[in-house]
């Protein structure tokens, strides 16, 4: 009986330490999504924004957004892709990555990757300020 709940607890613990690792891996993912999203966001060319008096109209295309994104992506992550970067309004920035986990503690039992996917939008906002500052 002992050895069973000895067992018992080193499954769970297991399962803890194998979801913690993929709640980990996800968020890093999502910051990564996040922080590329900003990346294309900001890849306009400076030489189409208008200003309207406040604030700095940009206008972005989907061959800068995928090269800004596709470049930030390789020199930032191991291990993580790139699944599409777009802009589907020209002032929005829509990233999507993916990467594979497989469980730190389970894997030698159970080979499993799973794909773990994360979308972000950022836009460009730049205001003028009026406050003399």
């Amino acid at each position: 009986m002992v050895a069973g709940l000895v067992a018992l607890c080193g499954v769970v613990v297991v399962g803890i330490i194998d979801s913690t690792d993929l709640a980990l891996a996800r968020t890093n993912l999502q910051s990564t999504a996040d922080l590329a999203a900003l990346v294309g966001a900001e890849s306009f060319d400076p030489l189409t924004a208008k200003f309207d008096g406040t604030r700095l109209a940009v206008r972005l295309t989907n061959p800068q957004v995928r090269r800004a994104v596709r470049t930030f992506v390789r020199q930032t992550s191991d291990g993580i892709r790139l699944v599409t970067a777009s802009t589907p309004d020209s002032a929005t920035a829509r990233v999507t990555v993916r990467s594979a986990w497989s469980p730190p503690l389970a894997s030698q039992f159970l080979p499993v990757h799973i794909q773990i996917e994360a979308t972000a939008s950022a836009r460009a906002n730049i205001v003028a300020r009026t406050d003399g500052g």
